[in-house]
């Protein structure tokens, strides 16, 4: 029986923002254990720890489930503080506005540029999982297609930017990567699965390098888990205990305990459930209790996720 002390990750091999967190696991050398989850719905044993979240990847610790990759790579550094990572000073400060820009729109065009360039060989329930995801997109395969040229185009342009900024620096957090290197690796690492980080970003040397240089972090030591164990692991144990727990109550007048709506910001269409623990400017935790799991706190940042009433 695993303890809340060891680190589950619930991930795919394909997925980028997983990629990002088991990167940040090797630069760690950490032992942690790997729970494979489907890459498209329905994934069950993964939405009752969650209370509904269905991306990869999650984070199990014990009973408490971390979910978006800069919140889950803040709780590695919390509880894995060595090596440190860069923080506090000029080039980590822009290192991480730069995991923003990543998050908020490169990494979009990115996974769009690699889906467009391999449309006609993807599978049709991946396709039909990602056009329910993204309703607003209208995706087929001849839509992702014909954005093809544009993007590499776009890409192009945007991509060559991060050498100026890393210059002759060995990471963009200075002389050890800050938590922003992990998300701009990201972006490239999805590129180079299709051999086109060096097309698109041709010459730059020094970004090649520092690519070069962060994937010999690997993926620290891992062991399979089933989703099974997974589960029995959350049962098993309790929650850590909420330090300073309040809720603010924002515009709904929100009330510890009360059944609240979790989505992430731009898809509304995704719901997940819970009872309101924890409110603040930094976090949201919820609390989902089922016979399978026990009790669990489900934790999100409060940036890019919004939160409302369930209305019974």
């Amino acid at each position: 029986m695993t303890t809340e002390k060891e680190i589950i990750l619930h991930h795919y091999p394909a997925s980028p923002y997983s990629e990002r967190v088991r990167l940040f696991l090797g630069y760690k050398k950490a032992t942690w254990l790997s729970t494979v989850t489907p890459v498209t719905l329905p994934k069950p044993d993964q939405t009752i720890l969650t209370g509904g979240y269905r991306r990869a990847p999650v984070l199990q610790l014990g009973s408490d489930i971390y979910c978006d990759s800069r919140l889950i790579i803040e709780e590695l550094n919390r509880i894995l503080p060595q090596p440190p990572i860069s923080i506090e000073n000029p080039d980590a400060a822009s290192a991480n506005l730069l995991a923003e820009l990543v998050d908020a729109d490169i990494f979009l065009k990115v996974a769009k540029f690699v889906m467009g360039s391999y449309a006609q060989k993807l599978p049709q329930e991946l396709v039909d999982d990602r056009a329910a995801m993204q309703p607003q997109e209208k995706l087929t395969r001849e839509n992702m297609e014909k954005l093809v040229p544009y993007l590499q185009l776009s890409l192009s342009k945007m991509l060559p930017e991060f050498a100026k900024v890393l210059d002759k620096k060995q990471f963009f957090g200075g002389e050890i990567p800050a938590r922003g290197d992990f998300a701009i690796y990201q972006i490239f690492w999805f590129l180079n699965t299709i051999r086109k980080f060096k097309p698109i970003v041709p010459g730059h040397e020094n970004l090649h390098e520092w690519f070069a240089r962060m994937k010999t972090f690997g993926a620290g030591e891992s062991t399979l888990l089933t989703a099974e164990d997974a589960l029995k692991t959350a049962a098993a144990t309790s929650p850590r205990p909420i330090v300073s727990a309040s809720v603010s109550p924002g515009p709904y007048d929100f009330k510890s305990g009360q059944d609240v709506i979790v989505h992430p910001e731009h898809y509304d269409h995704e719901r997940i459930f819970g009872k309101l623990l924890h409110l603040d400017d930094e976090t949201i935790i919820l609390g989902n209790e089922s016979p399978k799991t026990g009790l669990v706190h489900v934790h999100f940042p409060r940036l890019r996720y919004i939160v409302f009433p369930k209305i019974s």
